[in-house]
């Protein structure tokens, strides 16, 4: 209910007796109030290369969200965006945010594949071995629940990021993907084992490799 699910179904003329039910105004009064409450979210991936999550309070239109990346040295990089939007729209495709962004990284990291990283695709000097610095921006859902992302910092960079979270392979195993304009990558999988635990293994352009488990709440 809290996350959008809820319905409530009303038919005119009908012929049951209207005294044994509750109202189509009462109970969307009802509905719309479970609709609107906030509820939290966590993901915490334990890895060998370090650690990697999210943490969510939202409800149906706003959110406020932090995500983090943190090596096990610095040269893997320390990494957090923390974020606050509303979803726009009667489907809630578009996601205006303003927030804050943090990333420090020394040389000597794993070798990105699309070469160095002193410059984003945008041809703008990258500030991602040291930067700090408020974020806005706006994400669209993509069909297949694909997540295109556009930012701007307080320096003037830009960003455009296309992610997606979940991937079904199997009734248990999820595929995760990023890939952004800094020269940031990210694929991985996880293997559901129980409500809240899952076997994980991800590729990051800053951490490498690593594999551990994964709690969701």
């Amino acid at each position: 209910m809290m996350s959008g699910m809820g319905r409530v179904f009303s038919y005119q003329d009908t012929l049951v007796d209207k005294t044994d039910l509750t109202s189509a105004k009462v109970a969307k009064r009802g509905l719309n109030s479970d609709d609107r409450m906030f509820h939290s979210m966590a993901r915490i991936g334990l890895e060998s290369s370090g650690s990697d999550g999210e943490l969510m309070f939202a409800q149906t239109r706003w959110k406020a969200s932090t995500i983090w990346n943190l090596g096990l040295h610095d040269m893997h990089g320390y990494e957090s965006e923390t974020m606050i939007g509303r979803y726009l729209g009667r489907m809630q495709w578009w996601y205006p945010y303003i927030g804050f962004d943090y990333h420090y990284k020394v040389e000597g990291g794993p070798k990105n594949i699309f070469g160095s990283e002193e410059k984003n695709w945008f041809g703008q000097k990258s500030n991602k071995l040291n930067r700090h610095t408020i974020i806005a921006g706006i994400a669209y859902t993509l069909p297949m629940l694909f997540i295109a992302d556009a930012r701007i910092d307080g320096n003037g960079k830009l960003r455009f990021q296309l992610s997606r979270e979940d991937i079904p392979i199997s009734p248990r195993l999820r595929f995760n993907m990023m890939i952004n304009t800094d020269k940031e990558y990210m694929a991985g999988l996880r293997y559901i084992l129980t409500k809240y635990i899952s076997l994980s293994t991800h590729y990051d352009s800053d951490m490498g490799m690593g594999g551990g488990i994964t709690i969701t709440y």
